[in-house]
């Protein structure tokens, strides 16, 4: 919960290092702030629970709709599912979770990839609640005109939250709709599934290996596929690619899966998002 404590300042410079929504040399910033402020204020006159708003630290309001006592909270790293729809303050739709048949958003906690207003907002709600937010034009689409959205609009936010899923849930879903058997699984989750059966000793650390390999999101989007050499327990592969060669023999096959701690972090790379557990299906050449 500290990231809500956070000041305007700082949620700015967060903003404008993370988002790019930000102009740094528009002199208009600060006095667009205030005037977002007061036009939400005004709104919250004519909506009928807009005495129970409550504003964060960041400007940003809330109204908790449908409350839900006994929901899970968000955590870093969590992969967060809401239904979202955005408008502008005189009622003009211009954003919304519904996009090429999907109606819900799924995306990772404090991963730092989109609205701030959701990046923050998702802290302040519980699975199975109801929220509206109105977001001053920094925690929205900034200082410069969208597609639909002029520059510096604040932006009120109707949010359900669906579900958070830990990096664990999301690997232990990921194999049980696989249907995956014979799962061998290490202390920190990294999980091998072996496809063939090969006899002799395991590659051992500092051994040269070539490898044939593609990689996967748990939702099956390929982000890689190649072939690779390289030293087992040397730089140029995550830990999780290398511990688990480390598991396997010349020849052999499987498919390794791992979470983002093994992998590409809170940063991710290219496809691959902040919290990523990843998948892998790999082939131990030969030589």
């Amino acid at each position: 919960m500290k990231r809500i404590n956070l000041s305007l300042i700082i949620v700015f410079a967060l903003l404008i290092g993370l988002s790019g929504c930000m102009d740094k040399d528009n002199t208009d910033d600060t006095a667009k702030v205030k005037e977002n402020e007061v036009a939400i204020e005004n709104y919250l006159k004519t909506d009928s629970l807009g005495s129970k708003a409550i504003r964060d630290s960041s400007g940003l309001y809330y109204i908790i709709r449908k409350a839900n006592p006994n929901g899970q909270l968000a955590k870093r790293g969590d992969a967060a599912t809401i239904k979202y729809t955005g408008y502008l303050l005189d009622g003009t739709k211009v954003v919304s979770s519904t996009v090429d048949s999907k109606t819900t958003f799924t995306f990772p906690v404090e991963g730092y990839l989109f609205w701030g207003g959701i990046e923050r907002g998702i802290f302040l709600m519980k699975t199975g609640e109801k929220a509206t937010f109105f977001l001053p034009f920094y925690l929205a689409s900034g200082n410069s005109d969208k597609v639909n959205i002029p520059a510096y609009s604040p932006i009120r936010l109707e949010v359900e939250f669906i579900q958070t899923r830990s990096e664990v849930q999301q690997i232990d879903e990921f194999i049980a709709k696989k249907g995956y058997t014979n799962v061998e699984r290490t202390s920190d989750n990294l999980l091998i599934i072996r496809t063939n059966k090969v006899t002799g000793d395991t590659i051992k650390a500092g051994m040269a290996v070539s490898v044939k390999y593609v990689g996967r999101l748990l939702d099956d989007t390929k982000f890689d596929e190649g072939t690779s050499s390289f030293t087992t327990s040397s730089a140029g592969t995550i830990p999780g690619f290398d511990r688990a060669l480390r598991k396997l023999r010349r020849t052999e096959k499987a498919i390794i899966v791992f979470p983002s701690s093994l992998g590409y972090g809170k940063s991710g790379r290219d496809k691959i998002l902040p919290y990523a557990p990843l998948q892998f299906e790999i082939e131990v050449l030969p030589n």
